[in-house]
């Protein structure tokens, strides 16, 4: 009956604020330590990536583009004048043969310069290597760098996308991480937790995947939390409340919580009617974003 004391969902949504309830309060008390602490890892290495479609482009492009497709990865290596690419460019259902591909640096939405040629012609899967000075880098790394592809129908570039530096973190998760310490037979509890991380400038496109099992109960909720290993610490982005195993989603987050993943702060937890703190936890490596 809708109201009633005994109806599961509405047990299920009491049990969900009374967990967030907790979960405020430790936040209220370690803010000011978590969030400023912590120092952005830098690398010798990292990825960059781009997924380019026609609807990203300027000027418009002309013709049948509505399926056109293109793919970009590379990484980025340190070097004394600025750093080496490595990188693989795939496209499709373009409106004939690529006659060229570049990196230009321009902000999104806006039309730039050529700064780094990649191949003329293009075929798909072609591979290439690049020596890249200080300026392309910079651009790079603060989302002012975007690919595409150029045909004999759209000279000006057909398919396009924002040159974005990407990190994948994985992590298990186990009760014996958890703190403060969960309660019940907890032996069999465990987790796994793999998020790809896509810099988008001062924010950052999260997409995560969870599975876990042998929990005291259900899991009612899930986070990524700000704290150092062995420490609790807030809430930074909530991923499912309730979840299953197997839970994936997305989420687009801000420098904030992109410093945090970036100084290696952040943890991951599952929490239960039993361990409304949190029942299974894994601490996150530090993201991989920034050249040293």
């Amino acid at each position: 009956m809708k109201g009633s004391t005994s109806d599961p969902e509405r047990k299920e949504g009491d049990l969900v604020k009374k967990l967030l309830g907790v979960i405020g309060a430790v936040g209220l008390v370690l803010l000011a330590v978590t969030g400023a602490a912590g120092a952005r890892s830098q690398a010798a290495r990292i990825q960059i990536v781009a997924t380019m479609v026609a609807g990203d482009e300027v000027p418009t492009p002309k013709g049948d583009v509505g399926s056109a497709r293109g793919s970009f990865t590379a990484t980025l290596t340190k070097s004394d004048t600025g750093a080496v690419l490595n990188w693989q460019l795939s496209f499709g259902n373009l409106t004939g043969d690529a006659v060229a591909a570049h990196i230009h640096i321009a902000a999104r939405g806006v039309a730039g310069p050529v700064v780094v040629p990649l191949c003329a012609p293009c075929t798909s899967g072609v591979t290439g290597t690049a020596n890249i000075n200080a300026t392309v880098l910079e651009a790079i790394q603060n989302d002012r760098a975007y690919v595409n592809v150029h045909t004999k129908t759209n000279p000006a570039g057909e398919i396009r996308d924002q040159v974005s530096p990407a990190a994948t973190l994985k992590t298990s998760l186990r009760a014996a991480q958890e703190r403060p310490k969960p309660k019940g037979k907890l032996g069999r509890a465990r987790g796994a937790f793999t998020v790809t991380i896509t810099k988008k400038g001062s924010s950052a496109v999260l997409a995560w995947r969870l599975t876990f099992s042998g929990l005291t109960g259900k899991a009612v909720a899930a986070h990524i939390h700000s704290g150092a290993r062995g420490k609790s610490g807030p809430v930074i982005v909530s991923l499912c409340a309730p979840c299953k195993s197997g839970a994936r989603g997305t989420a687009t987050v801000d420098a904030s919580v992109l410093n945090a993943l970036e100084a290696g702060r952040g943890y991951v937890n599952v929490h239960t009617a039993k361990n409304p703190a949190g029942e299974i936890r894994g601490q996150l490596g530090a993201a991989a974003l920034t050249l040293s």
